[in-house]
């Protein structure tokens, strides 16, 4: 118990915490409203408000009871302040059926301790009741009268302060409190869609994107007889800033009112059913999270809204109307988080032979990303519903948007080992790095993730190492990297040379992506994963390509000064000048950087550069380098930069290793945008051994030289891929791709039934030739952001950004070659005659 603030009356000592004596039922009118929309008056707003009577009475000990009676729910929808708040029937009707039993909760010293409610009270009236109990949340210091902590309410654990008036002549107190909602060590905060989006804690922000902050005022009347507050009221206010607009772009404000009526002897009718401790004051999220705010629309008969939802976007779409089209596949997407899986079969069977319908329907499953549609999915892939390049389509966006649960981690776990997913090897590739990205979301959510979520994926690295499998080694690092716990860390250490000796003997590529596997887990703690990646990148045995990509992970780290000085001190002696080179580049990117989170590192790297001199600066583009560019907004705290990671081999005229990536910054985070790689050493050594003379050729016959080379790839060896690439978005790996000779012999067997892939080429050259015209559309969720904090009436207030992109195209294309291809047909003859393509495209 927090000691009180006391006043001297009489000679006596009076504590100022408002006391209910026992035997007494306080009567008081509440008031409460919340209103959002744009600043200024006279502007459009939207908000609630509630009006009710409260009594509050003292039971035994710390127990108090409250009865809220008379309860009225009025909605807003107009221009602040003029039009007026308009009553809503149905919201009263559903408040006053929870509000009719009292609810306990326990009460001593200023402080409220937990809330007991019956167990089938809706959490939203629940919230509603934090929201009246936080106004008698009063913390009262001894013998001081202006005082900061850090106090608990409804938003949680926040920086608060308060001001104490005494007007001792009339036995009065004015005790204000402010509390600010941007300052607080545990915060009642719901992020969605943020999981690849880094926060930097540590990084310096000149002005918050959102400013919330708390006043309270409180009227007290103290004799000898105790201490009684009269009054009560609370504003709150939210500002939103995106890029810093002084005024904000939007704004919430919040109003609670408690006023004493009066004091009663009749007690409050003690509950009927037996109550459950609900918790603390802290707010509670629960529905709301389901519920996607754009667009609004009222759900009474999700299956005919359904039916009738995706005939009208499918005609909007062959209208040509846009807009409408995405507004209903939003509308779409939300129909489908609310149905369940007997009602998505039966729209399916309804509309799963009519190709436009299928298309949108698909789309909207994956994107709905419930528990249900997944399950859905998983069901249709089983039974073999879903064509080769269905399943290819939707089985990433399906792992994107889902919500990870337990619930959806053990749906996901059967994909692993469904039969229809193995046996297509592109589908077992994007459902395992799918599993990883899932692993990562719901860890992102607990302090704890379990071991058995991670066990799937270290199984894969186990069996891939034990049969020598190496693309099967390559997918357990991806999906292991697109997972990023710390628990997988020794099974990667197994797959590096520097600390395993028997990964010396796999490929390098598999060393690379073992590299690649930290960068995620170097986010939780960069600390242990620097250590691994400086000795890594020390290791003058391992091959360049293996040391330069850790050189990008290191540096992804933000080393400090020491440790960036002691890379460039290796440079002096560094026997690969590709590595120097790499290594030398990339502190001359990050020295010029504006960017804000960087600035620690930009500067180290700054210093470096100097230390090093010249030397290394005046090597040439054969060597490796890295290609930056950046531009960051102070004003508006925004930013982007793109780099390209090109690696070369020392023998070889083409990089061997190209990395390009798009990362954006905002305020204090980051996230990455786009990545893509692509591998190509056992191509530059194809086209090394036939000693082409590029430097003599003009561009065109260089290009067709090159493309005769390329059709040898028969001459490659088995046991190297002649091209590999992989591409990131938002940091995931979503899919990636070996072609080696293997690989091209079993597309060219799948596609034809044989093994002689000339006769494809030549039939699809003949129909290109005949024309080839069609109208695609593409229906995608690019985003949901949703950032929910408590209201002080015990509301929610969400902040979205929903993105949904619709692409179309309709083509007409046709070629002309000259001469005409032979009976004896040859690819060669493609690069040896003349093609005239024509094409009418029209994207949108």
């Amino acid at each position: 118990m927090h000691p009180s603030l006391s006043f001297h009356t009489g000679g006596q000592k009076l504590d100022l915490e408002p006391v209910f004596d026992t035997g007494k039922t306080y009567l008081y009118s509440y008031e409460s409203f919340i209103l959002h929309g744009l600043p200024g008056g006279g502007l459009a707003m939207a908000g609630l408000k509630l009006t009710c009577k409260l009594e509050i009475s003292h039971g035994s000990h710390t127990d108090h009871l409250l009865q809220i009676r008379s309860p009225k729910l009025e909605e807003y929808n107009g221009f602040w302040p003029a039009d007026p708040f308009t009553p809503s029937s149905r919201l009263t009707e559903t408040v006053a059926v929870c509000f009719s039993q009292a609810f306990k909760f326990e009460y001593i010293g200023g402080r409220v301790g937990s809330i007991f409610a019956p167990e089938d009270c809706p959490i939203l009236c629940i919230n509603l009741v934090r929201g009246i109990l936080n106004m008698l949340q009063i913390t009262v210091k001894k013998s001081q009268n202006v005082y900061e902590l850090q106090e608990d309410g409804i938003e949680g654990m926040c920086q608060t302060k308060y001001v104490i008036r005494d007007d001792s002549k009339n036995n009065r107190a004015t005790i204000s409190k402010s509390r600010d909602l941007t300052d607080c060590q545990e915060k009642v905060v719901k992020n969605m869609g943020m999981a690849y989006i880094r926060p930097c804690p540590a990084c310096p922000l000149r002005v918050r994107n959102i400013k919330g902050t708390a006043i309270s005022t409180y009227k007290i009347k103290y004799d000898d007889s105790g201490t009684l507050m009269t009054s009560a009221t609370c504003e709150q206010v939210y500002q939103i800033s995106p890029f810093n607009e002084p005024n904000g772009a939007a704004v919430m404000e919040a109003r609670q009112e408690l006023s004493l009526v009066g004091i009663g002897s009749t007690p409050i009718s003690a509950p009927k059913t037996q109550l459950q401790n609900q918790g603390s004051l802290r707010y509670q999220f629960a529905g709301e999270l389901l519920q996607m705010p754009i667009p609004l629309i009222r759900i009474k008969n999700p299956d005919l809204q359904l039916t009738e939802t995706l005939r009208q976007l499918v005609q909007n779409n062959e209208e040509g109307a846009t807009k409408e089209a995405l507004a209903k596949f939003l509308q779409l997407v939300k129909l489908f988080r609310v149905v369940g899986l007997d009602q998505i079969d039966s729209l399916w069977v309804q509309f799963a032979h009519d190709l436009p319908y299928r298309h949108w329907f698909l789309s909207a499953i994956c994107a709905a990303g419930a528990a249900d549609t997944f399950r859905f999915l998983k069901q249709k892939i089983h039974d073999e519903k879903l064509n080769i390049w269905e399943t290819a389509a939707t089985l990433p966006l399906a792992f994107h948007f889902i919500t990870p649960s337990k619930q959806t981690l053990e749906v996901a776990s059967t994909f692993l080992t469904c039969p229809q997913i193995q046996k297509v090897p592109m589908h077992r590739i994007i459902v395992y790095l799918g599993y990883g990205s899932m692993v990562n979301k719901y860890c992102a959510q607990t302090f704890i993730c379990p071991n058995e979520l991670l066990q799937p994926l270290h199984n894969l690295a186990t069996e891939a190492t034990s049969t020598g499998d190496a693309k099967g080694m390559a997918l357990a690092l991806k999906a292991i990297g697109n997972a990023g716990e710390l628990a997988s860390i020794k099974r990667i250490l197994k797959f590096l040379p520097t600390f395993s000796a028997s990964a010396a003997s796999l490929p390098n590529r598999i060393h690379a992506d073992a590299v690649l596997a930290l960068r995620k887990i170097a986010r939780k703690d960069p600390a242990k994963v620097r250590g691994i990646l400086i000795q890594v990148f020390m290791d003058n045995t391992l091959a360049p390509n293996v040391r330069m990509v850790a050189c990008v992970v290191l540096f992804e780290t933000k080393p400090s000064l020491p440790t960036v000085i002691a890379m460039a001190s290796s440079l002096l002696t560094e026997p690969s000048l590709q590595v120097a080179s790499f290594t030398y580049s990339h502190m001359k990117a990050l020295a010029v950087g504006r960017i804000p989170q960087l600035y620690n590192l930009s500067a180290a790297c700054n210093i470096a550069i100097k230390l090093l001199g010249p030397r290394l600066d005046r090597l040439s583009y054969r060597y490796s380098k890295v290609v930056h560019v950046g531009e960051y907004s102070s004003e508006y705290q925004a930013g982007a930069i793109w780099r390209a990671y090109i690696m070369n081999s020392p023998s070889a005229t083409f990089p061997s290793d190209i990395i390009t990536k798009v990362r954006g910054y905002y305020a204090n985070t980051a996230t990455d945008i786009i990545e893509v790689a692509l591998r190509s050493q056992s191509l530059t050594k194809l086209v090394r051994k036939q000693n082409i003379p590029f430097a003599e050729y003009d561009t065109h016959k260089a290009l067709k030289e090159l493309g005769k080379t390329l059709l040898g790839w028969k001459e490659l060896p088995p046991e190297d891929p002649a091209l590999s690439a992989y591409i990131k978005v938002f940091g995931q790996e979503i899919a990636f791709v070996v072609i080696d000779k293997e690989a091209i012999q079993q597309t060219v067997t799948s596609l034809t039934g044989s093994s002689d892939w000339q006769p494809v080429v030549k039939k699809v050259v003949e129909e290109v030739q005949r024309g080839i015209s069609g109208r695609w559309t593409l229906p995608a969720m690019v985003g949901e952001l949703r950032h929910i904090v408590p209201t002080v009436v015990g509301l929610p207030l969400e902040l979205g950004l929903c993105g949904a992109v619709l692409a179309q195209a309709a083509a007409d294309v046709n070629i002309q070659i000259s001469p005409p291809l032979s009976d004896n047909f040859r690819p060669s003859q493609l690069l040896e005659g003349n093609m005239d393509i024509h094409a009418d495209i029209k994207p949108k």
